[in-house]
């Protein structure tokens, strides 16, 4: 990766394809007059959509169309080839987040892609102004937050009464916490808000899904807030795509009550699942367990071994603990000590090296294994410099449950029968003392269509058609109360292991069906909207 690629990618910089910049000028821009901003111009996409939007009108490009880049060398680079092509529009080069709508005057669109830095790295001085902007605006927003949060903010200040907002954003506005003050803040700052999904990706290297987000009449008596989805850029029109859609609960989705995904579903299966809901006999997941990530090594492949590498390395027996490592060894309803052995026969690294903090003599073969481990460097790698000793793993539970993490199919929550502990692949599930519910009952009412719906409805599709379920996200997810009396665990085991999914879900949905008072059919319904949403998420 050259530097400038570096660059980029270090400000979030992920430029944006043509038709999609054609598009958001084409809704923004309404007359001869409009001025235009780009608050994050990059290579000049918007700038030049801006430019010829305006040109058709009848309007001009060098006094109406304005970009702000943060990269000088990007900058450069783009007034370069805007001059060179004929576009005549002002570039400047400078921090958005130290820039107000007194530097320029008010504008009547804002148009572009808003840089997306994970808050890892949106830190420092740029996070701090980014966040105090935010709050200028009145929305107080988490410092956990990425970057295009804050910016979208700002975005809104640069505008005048009636005027249009037209970007890019993250699909995490339909998820992440932080993006709830985010979506309430543009519902109450315009008359009408739309935010277009679509089933293909918009940028092909992002691991993150993204949306386009356009906000009308600034200062307008808010009348909607509505969702539409497209197969792919191509079918994106000014003159079309924006009538319909589906009318959202503002208050609801703003506040984190619904989620937008939602409202993706045919509207009988959305309404059935908002009636399950609020039933009396389901719980979610977190009223029932705690759920937490795995431990962290700071470096897995020497703190996991193998029994050669035990034997090897003459590590005594009391200083490894049983492991798990991958949501692919889970086969059934529990993760048992066959299970296990399994694993370890056939070489897997499944021994964690634990060594309490509070250990202070050492046998003489694990004290050369450490010192191996100096060697490589593993004491100066983050995570184990910043803990005394480097090589006392914290936080090192042996759970009842384990959960996948990250699945291409559905999540899986299985019983803890291995007395085993587990890495932040996979979260850890602790039952809560009056849960009313055991960690079998758990995983048998796991597979149910209502929970598989609520894993693609919680959790957020990544690259690949991964859905990923965060604790938060996990602690969501509904659960249906069942009796447990009613069910043969270790036959339901069987089944799964022996690939008869559909039995065991046929079995545990009639369950449901009878203990929430439903017909078969609204759990057919159930079924129906967890596999278009995971066809959703698997095909992207």
């Amino acid at each position: 990766m050259s530097l400038s690629e570096q660059l980029k990618k270090a400000h979030g910089a992920y430029y944006t394809r043509e038709e999609v910049a054609d598009f958001l000028t084409a809704w923004a821009i309404r007359t001869p007059h409009d001025r235009v901003l780009d608050p994050s111009a990059g290579a000049g996409v918007f700038l030049k959509a801006a430019v010829q939007q305006l040109s058709r009108r009848g309007g001009s490009g060098a006094s109406q169309v304005l970009g702000i880049e943060l990269l000088p060398e990007t900058c450069k680079t783009t007034s370069r080839e805007l001059d060179g092509d004929g576009y005549a529009a002002r570039l400047f080069c400078r921090d958005f987040f130290e820039t107000t709508s007194s530097d320029f005057g008010a504008v009547d669109a804002v148009v572009g892609n808003p840089p997306f830095i994970r808050y890892q790295r949106f830190a420092g001085q740029m996070r701090k102004r980014a966040l105090e902007r935010a709050e200028e605006a009145g929305v107080r927003i988490s410092a956990l937050t990425s970057s295009w949060a804050p910016f979208l903010v700002h975005a809104v200040s640069f505008l005048r009464p009636g005027g249009r907002l037209a970007m890019v954003a993250p699909a995490e506005l339909g998820h992440a916490a932080y993006a709830q003050r985010v979506l309430q803040y543009l519902c109450d700052s315009f008359r009408t808000v739309i935010v277009l999904a679509f089933e293909r990706r918009l940028f092909a290297d992002l691991s993150e899904d993204t949306v386009l987000v356009l906000a009308d009449d600034k200062g307008g008596r808010f009348e909607s807030f509505t969702l539409h989805s497209l197969s792919g850029p191509e079918h994106l029109s000014a003159d079309n795509g924006l009538g319909g859609g589906v009318r959202l609960d503002a208050r609801g989705v703003s506040s984190g009550a619904v989620r937008m995904i939602e409202y993706l579903l045919p509207a009988r299966i959305r309404q059935l699942y908002q009636e399950i809901r609020t039933h009396r006999k389901v719980r979610n997941l977190g009223a029932l367990a705690d759920v937490g990530i795995g431990y962290v090594t700071g470096a897995n492949d020497f703190f996991h071994l193998s029994f050669a590498d035990a034997n090897l390395h003459g590590i005594p027996k009391r200083y490894l603990a049983r492991a798990v490592r991958r949501g692919s060894d889970f086969v059934g309803l529990m993760f048992s000590d066959r299970d296990w052995e399994s694993l370890a026969e056939k070489g897997a690294a499944n021994l964690l090296l634990r060594i309490r903090d509070t250990e202070k003599r050492l046998p003489a073969s694990l004290q050369r294994y450490l010192e191996r481990g100096i060697a490589a460097g593993i004491n100066q790698r983050y995570k184990c410099r910043t803990r005394e000793p480097w090589y006392a793993v914290p936080h090192v539970h042996e759970a009842d449950g384990f959960l996948t993490y990250m699945s291409g199919g559905v999540p899986r929550l299985v019983v803890n029968g291995a007395r085993a502990v587990a890495p932040n692949t996979l979260h850890v599930i602790r039952m809560r003392p009056a849960s009313l519910m055991s960690v079998g009952g758990l995983a048998t009412a796991w597979q149910s269509s209502l929970t598989w719906l609520s894993c693609e409805i919680e959790g957020h599709s990544l690259g690949g058609g991964l859905l990923k379920l965060e604790p938060t996200e996990a602690e969501r997810v509904l659960v249906p109360m069942l009796g447990e009396d009613r069910f043969d665990t270790e036959r339901l085991d069987r089944q799964l292991r022996d690939g008869s999914l559909t039995a065991v879900l046929d079995e545990v949905d009639s369950s449901v069906a009878r203990t929430l008072g439903l017909a078969r059919a609204d759990l057919r319904k159930l079924c129906e909207g967890a596999k278009m949403l995971r066809e959703r998420r698997s095909s992207r």
